[in-house]
């Protein structure tokens, strides 16, 4: 047994049009045909697009500058330190230790120079107390021993330098109260 569907009373004009969906057809305005843009347009908003782009990449470019951070920390103390060490253990002569030592720290002065003339703020690091400044010390000692050399330390001058280190440090160590005063350790 075969249902037949139950069709709902429409009006005489509609059922005199046809089948079901050819009413809904022949009502349907038609579509107007669409335009096709030219090349010429489209190509026009990609040169646009591509200037913007290269406008942008150079704008940033140019306001960013070299690679090196707006602020920066440098910790000259070690630098220095080191550099005095280093002369301290060589057995160079007094005249040749000043005149190097001068070469050292004129190169040390010329070096942060640069940098203040290139828009680079460097701070001595002893001074920085807090806050996230990139620390150039290490690019700051390659640069300046590449122009001025390290000097080397002797055989029999670290030898010395070492021996007396060794002596003082294998000394007898000094009793509590030894200098007349109360140690510092607790007392029983």
């Amino acid at each position: 047994m075969a249902r037949t569907p139950r069709l709902a009373r429409v009006s005489d004009e509609a059922a005199t049009a046809g089948p079901l969906f050819e009413a809904d057809i022949a009502a349907a305005p038609a579509a107007p045909p669409r335009a096709r843009l030219g090349a010429a347009p489209v190509a026009l908003v990609a040169a646009l697009v591509a200037a913007g782009l290269w406008g942008a990449w150079v704008t940033k470019s140019v306001l960013a500058g070299p690679d090196r951070p707006a602020i920066a920390k440098v910790q000259l103390s070690g630098i220095v330190g080191e550099y005095v060490q280093a002369q301290a253990r060589s057995a160079t002569p007094p005249e040749q230790v000043t005149s190097e030592t001068r070469a050292f720290m004129g190169e040390v002065q010329r070096n942060l120079e640069r940098r203040g003339a290139s828009g680079q703020i460097v701070l001595v690091g002893e001074a920085v107390l807090a806050g996230n400044v990139p620390d150039i010390t290490a690019e700051v000692r390659r640069e300046v021993y590449n122009r001025v050399k390290m000097p080397q330390a002797t055989a029999g001058a670290s030898t010395d330098v070492m021996g007396a280190m060794r002596a003082a440090m294998e000394g007898p160590a000094p009793q509590a109260g030894a200098f007349g005063g109360q140690g510092n350790a607790p007392g029983n």
